[in-house]
């Protein structure tokens, strides 16, 4: 009997609706919640509410994960219908949905659960190389296996416009952010190997000038880096300013592909406006 599989993934991996249309992807969302209402990423609420809830009150939104429960009911109805499951999940070092669908996953003999050790733009790679594996009519364990080779070649260096929402988040200290704010800091940040944020090179200056410099000191050593994809992720930054970013990549590094899309309300609520992400994988 011929396998019937589908890549699905939760919402701390950034996806568009094009994207998820493309590759006929399944999206498990995270919880919204802004003050004592609870929204569902993606479906419910929208990065521009994030935002406009912080303007209008000075708080941040915050996130947890799809319960196990929640988990349990999304793989049921796509088991249901016959498909073999697999699903990416958000860093396990930045949220429980890892925990939480593996064990959802627990019931079922068809559903595979991959830690990305990743998120946003970093996930999003992986969820397009799986779905194009499926294209290619690879197996469930022939997919799982690629991208589980693929993770530690993974890179997502990003930077953020300013350091209030790491700061109110508990992930910036006062000391930093004060001297963020005094010295106009920008310090760029990544993912590392373990899945967790850490904070990479700083940067002194206005945003759209320092931006050329983190292109230059990430994407300088081309050699190692593999061309065929690229992903942007941003948190409202302009399409003119963008282009520019392409550009300055192209600089260093002809991209066979390069895919921007808008990161949704999880990154949105832990990034705040104007971040900036890159994904791409090393030889």
């Amino acid at each position: 009997m011929e396998e019937k599989i589908i890549i699905t993934c939760d919402s701390g991996i950034d996806m568009s609706e094009k994207l998820l249309k493309k590759y006929n992807i399944r999206l498990l969302p995270l919880v919204i919640h802004m003050g004592n209402e609870e929204y569902l990423d993606f479906e419910e609420a929208k990065p521009d509410d994030i935002l406009k809830f912080h303007d209008d009150t000075g708080q941040l939104a915050s996130t947890s994960a799809p319960t196990v429960e929640h988990s349990f009911r999304f793989f049921t109805r796509l088991v249901h219908m016959g498909y073999t499951v697999i699903h990416f999940s958000m860093s396990s070092g930045m949220s429980s949905a890892y925990d939480n669908a593996k064990t959802a996953a627990e019931t079922f003999e068809r559903v595979h659960v991959i830690d990305t050790l990743t998120a946003s733009a970093g996930g999003t790679l992986l969820v397009i190389a799986a779905a194009e594996m499926l294209e290619e009519g690879k197996s469930s364990e022939e997919i799982i296996k690629k991208c589980k080779e693929l993770i530690p070649l993974v890179e997502v260096p990003f930077m953020v416009h300013d350091m209030e929402f790491l700061y109110k988040g508990g992930r910036a200290s006062f000391l930093a952010n004060f001297l963020a704010n005094i010295f106009n800091l920008k310090p760029s940040l990544y993912v590392d190997k373990d899945g967790r944020i850490v904070a990479g090179k700083k940067y002194s200056g206005k945003f759209e000038a320092i931006v050329p410099k983190m292109i230059n000191d990430y994407f300088g050593n081309s050699s190692v880096i593999n061309k065929k994809r690229l992903i942007i992720a941003h948190t409202g930054l302009s399409d003119e300013f963008l282009q520019s970013c392409k550009n300055e990549v192209s600089k260093h590094v002809e991209f066979k592909e390069i895919e921007i899309l808008h990161a949704g309300c999880t990154i949105t609520s832990h990034l705040g406006g104007g971040a900036l992400v890159f994904s791409w994988a090393d030889n």
